[in-house]
């Protein structure tokens, strides 16, 4: 199974709810990612929105929107499903309870219906169950969630890319699974710095 660079891209654009005096700082990222089929060089795109600053204690809100896969084309590929793509609780916060949802209206038809987001340990975790035919394309739904800053005055909060698989369905061999690792493990895509609050 060769997983194509568009098909293990999964969009990322980070939009953090920020107290007074935050900064919202956006950058394209390229994950560079070794999979265990497909050839060498593989990628996964990401643009981050995400302050580069924080108030230390203060609350502040995390989205992470998909884009195009791109037209996913393999021979004898007859779909591909479960696409899962993690990324880390970034040390030094707290996860708000309740507040991770994906957000609703957004993704294609092939994936939205089903998608599913959850913590898992320190890892926030999209699945997206859905097939995508071979010949067609998909764009993950967007989620969000709140994160506490809760880490001291001038401490550096990372976010940070974990990993990214699928399965595909291939004529005569039925399942196979494909496992993408950043290069290094995890990838940072963003950082932010705490900083005081305003007197």
């Amino acid at each position: 199974m060769r997983v194509s660079r568009s098909s293990a891209a999964v969009g990322l654009a980070l939009v953090a709810w920020l107290g007074a005096g935050d900064v919202r700082a956006a950058s394209a990222v390229t994950v560079p990612l070794e999979c265990t089929r497909g050839p060498s060089g593989q990628t996964h795109r990401t643009t981050v929105t995400f302050p580069s600053q924080v108030t230390a204690g203060s609350k502040f809100a995390v989205r992470i929107d998909g884009s195009s896969s791109g037209t996913i084309s393999h021979t004898g590929l007859n779909y591909i499903h479960d696409m899962t793509t993690e990324y880390l609780v970034p040390a030094g916060t707290s996860y708000v309870a309740g507040s991770l949802r994906v957000v609703p209206g957004t993704g294609s038809a092939n994936v939205a219906g089903s998608a599913r987001v959850a913590k898992v340990g320190n890892l926030l975790r999209l699945t997206l169950p859905g097939h995508v035919d071979n010949g067609s394309s998909y764009t993950p739904p967007s989620f969000e969630l709140e994160l506490t800053a809760n880490a001291a005055v001038g401490s550096k909060l990372a976010l940070q890319f974990w990993q990214y698989r699928v399965s595909a369905n291939a004529i005569f061999v039925g399942d196979v699974d494909t496992t993408c690792n950043p290069k290094p493990q995890p990838y940072t895509v963003a950082t932010s710095t705490v900083v005081a609050a305003a007197p």
